[in-house]
């Protein structure tokens, strides 16, 4: 019986394994501080934003890579919170995120990343606030 090139392709596929890429795994996290502020003047909304160990859990699985422009002007929030985080693979690092949903991750051995994700489930007193671009 002669086969396909699709069916070959399958085959040699099973036998080597197809290539799959595995979402990095939240492991551990740690709030250090919640509803701080950056403002005086905020202080008092700001007690609002206090995540969860879950919901920051939840936002470093899902959050993507933006540009750091988020981080100071479009998703800007006075409110942060802030701890460290570990990932399944053994990364690990200090995060400073704020009510908006995005989040300053600086890693322990070198580098930066801004991160952002836009449904939370956290109090987000300035949610009406942000930029409408995103």
């Amino acid at each position: 019986m002669v086969k396909t090139w699709r069916s070959a392709l399958a085959s040699l596929l099973l036998v080597l394994g197809s290539p799959t890429v595995d979402a990095r795994e939240v492991k551990a996290v740690a709030i250090e501080a919640v509803g701080l502020s950056r403002l005086e003047e905020m202080a008092e909304p700001c007690r609002k934003f206090r995540p969860s160990a879950a919901q920051i859990k939840r936002f470093f699985s899902r959050a993507y890579p933006v540009d750091a422009i988020y981080y100071s002007k479009k998703i800007w929030s006075p409110c942060w919170a802030e701890g460290t985080v570990e990932f399944s693979d053994g990364n690990r690092g200090k995060w400073r995120l704020n009510s908006g949903g995005v989040a300053y991750l600086q890693w322990s051995h070198s580098g930066d990343v801004i991160l952002y994700h836009k449904t939370n489930g956290w109090a987000d007193p300035f949610r009406d606030g942000y930029d409408g671009s995103i």
